[in-house]
């Protein structure tokens, strides 16, 4: 029989679910009252449109009277474009969702604005940067593996990548996420890291540009194991038919990526109400149904969070020293490409 420990942390991990995202209430009411005032939000996605169609419609579904405006745009344009319309007086835009390496661009020029996402029941780990960002899944990059070239049990740890017998099998991605998540200090170590890239590039792999150009070519055959392809995409081709599967191996790398809302933009409630709305189990797993992403740590797990966790592997985020994880990023990207 359970303790009173046990009992009581699991009645706080529901209560504290419920009082997260009940979206009934304070202070989701006076929010959404603000929010429909303005009318309107424009959204600023470097998500693939149709998941942001699904849950604009969950979203609008749930506090009507907000016109949605969706431009997908990736990152780094979008700070471009937030740069030059701030200069020129204000943002068109009122939420963008970035992965953290960027948000030092928007923190250094004051473009994103303080939230207070614990009032709305975001857990404290996922609300980063004082307030300036919460959380809203995990672009996670475990191994990938042909299933037709790789027999079960074969892949058991990532040291297994250094075996001979993989030579000229092996897809690495060229820009090295993963292993400039894997060198940070409290995980491999830049030193580790560095070495085991050595050892890699020794046994010839297949340099591949992208993450979802590598997932392809492990659909196609044209290596047995990928490093750095997310898993995401692995999934969705095997879903419609490619032999291909994420290696339940540990550790995990993951990207966060988050919804910050724009300081001075036109639709600032709304743009909140978003950004807390898509930490919730509703928009959360329509987040996993249409584009096979969500989260992998936290109480609102996916899917293959909850098989993460399961499991017990270890997850590598990405890291809140932006400055170092970049550099770490650069060093290793370098390496695998020769720059």
């Amino acid at each position: 029989m359970p303790g009173w420990k046990t009992i009581a942390a699991v009645v706080g991990a529901f209560l504290l679910s419920c009082a997260a995202h009940a979206q009934t209430g304070e202070p989701w009411d006076s929010l959404y009252a603000a929010a429909k005032k303005e009318g309107k939000l424009v959204v600023w996605s470097s998500r693939d449109v149709p998941v942001n169609q699904a849950v604009a419609k969950l979203f609008t579904k749930r506090f009507p009277g907000i016109e949605l405006e969706i431009f997908k745009i990736l990152p780094s344009p979008a700070m471009e474009r937030l740069v030059t319309e701030r200069k020129a007086g204000r943002p068109g835009g009122d939420i963008i969702d970035p992965n953290i390496s960027f948000m030092p661009l928007l923190l250094d020029r004051d473009l994103a604005e303080v939230v207070d996402y614990a009032a709305f029941g975001v857990p404290r780990d996922e609300v980063l940067f004082d307030g300036r960002a919460a959380v809203i899944g995990h672009y996670d990059l475990p191994l990938g593996y042909n299933t037709e070239l790789v027999k079960p049990g074969e892949l058991k740890s990532w040291d297994d990548l250094l075996d001979p017998k993989w030579r000229g099998k092996i897809i690495v991605e060229s820009f090295a996420y993963s292993f400039g998540m894997l060198a940070q200090p409290q995980h491999w170590g830049e030193a580790k890291t560095i070495a085991f890239i050595e050892k890699l590039l020794a046994n010839k792999p297949i340099i591949i540009t992208g993450p979802t150009n590598a997932s392809e070519a492990l659909a196609g055959g044209q290596g047995a194991i990928s490093v750095g392809t997310y898993a995401s995409r692995n999934q969705i081709n095997r879903e419609n038919g490619a032999p291909v599967d994420w290696a339940r191996v540990g550790p995990i790398p993951a990207q966060r990526v988050v919804n910050v809302a724009i300081k001075g933009s036109p639709h600032p409630n709304a743009a909140k109400l978003w950004a807390a709305w898509w930490t919730t189990p509703e928009a959360q797993k329509e987040f996993y149904a249409v584009q096979r992403y969500g989260k992998i740590t936290g109480p609102v797990l996916s899917p293959r969070g909850e098989e993460v966790q399961k499991l017990g592997l270890e997850v590598v985020l990405e890291p809140l020293d932006v400055a170092n994880g970049i550099r770490l990023l650069d060093r290793a990207s370098r390496m695998i490409t020769g720059r």
